[in-house]
């Protein structure tokens, strides 16, 4: 019997969904202190870490990540990008992808537990970042 894919709620709780790539669902943080972009490969339940994955997914993920990567420092000017895929709080396989320059509110220690409450991103800059990553990469 397939389990249907869900999404961890905390990730749901934290983020915006801006859609989905061929291999994960992208999600930006709901703090706009910082460009804070959430992949969630969507694979079976059991993996959950980055070793486990399918070689052909872990290329497609690896892809994902540099077309955030990218866009973070092309288009956002991000001079520093963490990638890291922690889940001690969520187990479920996802990659944190985040821009960072000094004098961001973390600015230069970790921003995972440190970003203080910030703004939040508008209806209108949602889809300025969906339609932006849609151009470099097909999102469904």
């Amino acid at each position: 019997m397939l389990v249907k894919f869900e999404i961890h709620p905390r990730l749901l709780e934290d983020c915006h969904r801006l859609g989905r790539f061929a291999l994960s669902h992208l999600l930006l943080h709901r703090n706009a202190g910082l460009p804070w972009l959430i992949l969630v490969p969507e694979v079976a339940q059991g993996v959950t870490e980055l070793y486990q994955l399918q070689a052909s997914d872990r290329r497609e993920l690896d892809a994902e990540i540099d077309t955030l990567a990218r866009y973070l420092q092309d288009s956002l000017g991000a001079q520093k990008i963490n990638v890291a895929a922690i889940g001690n709080l969520v187990p479920q396989l996802h990659v944190h992808v985040v821009g960072r320059h000094p004098g961001d509110p973390c600015w230069p220690g970790v921003v995972w537990g440190n970003l203080p409450p910030g703004p939040s991103w508008t209806p209108e800059q949602l889809a300025e970042y969906a339609g932006a990553l849609a151009k470099l990469r097909p999102l469904k």
